[in-house]
Formats: structure tokens, sequence, C-alpha cells
């Protein structure tokens, strides 16, 4: 089959991704002159556009971060000392873990998952709901590994008392914040399951919960006073943080291993330092931004709210919230119609989701406004008929 082939297909299911030029300003995004609300980015706590927030990072920078190239990988001359600063300050809110930086999440997923792959004697169970890159890893790393229905904690069980004595290793995968359904793991349980095994790990993606979600803004896990049970807890930088990178946290010895076996942090340029810097600001000012995190919760459960007053099923239980559509041409049209009156949302479609899953995923941030929730819910309404 030819390329051409391949893409014509893709367009004739409606399937065929393009890249749409954007300028953003403060909520809004501009397409061609037309102003739209914003709701595809994941700058839950909207940081990316504070201009005083950026102006004081500037203003107190060290001139020893104040580069934009590492211009090496860590391993060789690119391990500025920030990065070890970033890693320290993290690690000390957790019991026994040490932290370690990656390029993206998608860097730390991937290259993680696949070093665990060739531990000797190792199966994962991963919920089928868990992110691409986690599923990339398995792939990279020609992983053994089960799928056990989402969230469905009796098939998991069912999973562990099935395998448990023929591995060595069991280690669990799920996130915390499901990207795409928007709903919680149901971590408890899962610790709960993990307590009867010996050789059962849990490696849990804090990507959507760090920054937005807890008291202290460090995830779900720390909120629910469970992080000491979790093995692998996985920060990324670039949603609520507002920044770029991401971190694994883990115990030491593991820590070493993936600084030896992860690939992508051995064969990567660095991030550059000022980024890293940038995270750095960030997370120390994480507790001060609470009053956000508050907003947040009661924006999602007043879209939430409005929507289930209008009798319209939407998935999600926090500030990521999916009308399902099922079809892709449908969700295009229904996306373009939220489009025209103002508000951007781009149809998600296979292999983002399960096809027949095909939707509109709306993300949330703190600043939005009651009136903007209600405008939108209109806008909804008008593209539902």
């Amino acid at each position: 089959m030819q390329i051409s082939d391949i893409l014509e297909k893709l367009q004739s299911n409606h399937n065929l991704r393009t890249l749409t030029s954007l300028r953003r300003e403060g909520l809004y995004v501009f397409h061609e002159n037309h102003k739209m609300l914003n709701f595809a980015g994941n700058d839950y706590l909207n940081l990316a556009d504070d201009t005083n927030l950026k102006q004081e990072f500037l203003s107190h920078i060290h001139s020893h971060n104040f580069f934009f190239s590492s211009s090496s990988s860590r391993s060789l001359s690119g391990n500025f000392e920030i990065y070890n600063m970033l890693e320290s300050f993290l690690a000390n809110f957790f019991t026994n873990k040490e932290c370690l930086l990656f390029n993206s999440g998608y860097h730390l997923n991937v290259s993680c998952i696949s070093a665990l792959s060739n531990l000797p004697n190792t199966l994962f169970l991963a919920d089928k709901l868990i992110h691409a890159s986690m599923i990339d890893g398995l792939l990279c790393g020609n992983a053994r590994f089960k799928r056990f229905a989402h969230n469905d904690m009796e098939e998991l069980e069912n999973l562990l008392e099935s395998y448990a004595n023929d591995y060595e290793r069991i280690i669990i995968l799920t996130e915390a914040l499901f990207s795409m359904d928007g709903d919680f793991a149901h971590i408890k349980q899962i610790v709960k399951l993990k307590q009867s095994y010996q050789n059962v790990f849990l490696y849990v993606d804090e990507a959507h919960s760090v920054g937005a979600i807890g008291v202290d803004g460090l995830g779900l896990l720390k909120d629910m006073g469970i992080d000491y049970e979790i093995d692998f807890i996985i920060f990324t930088f670039g949603k609520a943080i507002a920044s770029v990178g991401a971190c694994v946290l883990c115990a030491n010895e593991y820590k070493d291993f993936f600084i030896n076996k992860a690939r992508g942090l051995i064969y990567s340029t660095a991030l550059p330092p000022i980024n890293i810097a940038f995270s750095a600001f960030i997370l120390s000012k994480i507790l001060s931004f609470q009053k956000k995190r508050e907003n947040l919760k009661k924006i999602s459960h007043l879209f939430k709210s409005c929507l289930l007053s209008r009798g319209i099923e939407s998935l999600g239980e926090a500030h990521i919230v999916s009308l399902i559509i099922g079809d892709n041409e449908k969700a295009i049209q229904f996306a373009k119609g939220l489009m025209e009156r103002g508000f951007y949302a781009p149809a998600i479609r296979e292999p983002s989701v399960p096809k027949g899953k095909e939707r509109i995923r709306f993300s949330l941030n703190s600043d939005l406004k009651k009136e903007q929730i209600l405008d939108l819910q209109k806008a909804i309404l008008e593209s539902i008929k």
C-alpha cells in the first residue's frame, strides 16, 4: 500500500489529522482572526498566560540557568545543577522516593516501561484506557502484558490471582485521572489488591492531576495519603505546571536502573536549563495556587451540572469532560459548530479513543467564569440541534 493510499483512506474515514495554526491570548485562541474560548488546552490553572508570574521568573533567574539549550545528554555534559536541585526538591515531598527528570511524559513512559519490560519474568497488567505512551512502552519493550477493562477491579483481581505465582514481578499500569474519560482510577482498591501480594508493583501516571488536584497540588496520590504505596509515580510538567518535561518518583534502586536503561534519557539532549528552572519556580509556588484549584473544582462541577440539567450525558469526574458522539464525521461537524459559536474544542477520534467512542473533550481551567460556562452550554445545545 502506498502512502497516498493510506492518507486517502484516512481522509475517506474522516480521520485525517492536520495541524491548525493558532494564536493564544489569555483564555482565547485565534484562528484566521476568529476568536474562540479555548477548551482544548491542559493549562488547568491558567498559569502559562500569567504575565506577572513569567516576569517574576525572568527577573530572578540566575545566569547559570539562562541557557536555551543543554547541548548534551545528562549523562555527558548536560547535567546542569538545576536538574539535581529540582529532583531533590520533589523527592523531599515523598517518603523513600527519589526523582528523575525526563524531557516529556511520552519520553518517560516509553523509556521506563520499556526498560522495566526487560526485567526477567515480569508481567504488566494494564488498564485498557492507559495513555498511548504507556502502550508504546509495552510494545517497544516487547513486554508480556494483559489488559483489564477500564477500572474493572474484579477483572484485575482475577488476573492477579491467575498470574501472581507465575511471575517474579507484576506491574499494574494506570492513570490517576484518565486523560480521555476524565474519571479517576480506583486507586485505593488497587492498593488493597497490591497489599495481598509481595511481587506486585504500581505504576501511576499523574499527568492530568499533578498541580490541579490536592490541597498541596502534588496530585491525587499525595492527597489521598497513599503515595508511599505507589512504586512509580509519574508527573508531567506540560499541563497544570505550565512548563515542559516530566519526572518519575521511585525507589533509589529504580532511579539508578533508569539512568542506565531508559533510552529516552540516555540518548536525548536534555531539556534547556531555563525550562527546568521554570518548572522548579512553579513547583516552589505550588501550595499558593490552592484557590485556583478550588475554582477549577467549582467550574468543573458547574459545567457537569449544566449538562445534566439539560439531559446531556457526559463523561468526567473532574476538569476533563467529554461528550460521546460516536462517529468521526459527526464529531468533526459538532466541533465546527462550536467553533462557529466561539468555542474551540476539536473532535477526538480514533486511535486516541476507541472506535465508536469519538467525542468532544472539554479541558477546563480555573479562570473560566460562570457566564462563559453558561454560554458554552447554550452553544452545545444549539450544536446538538
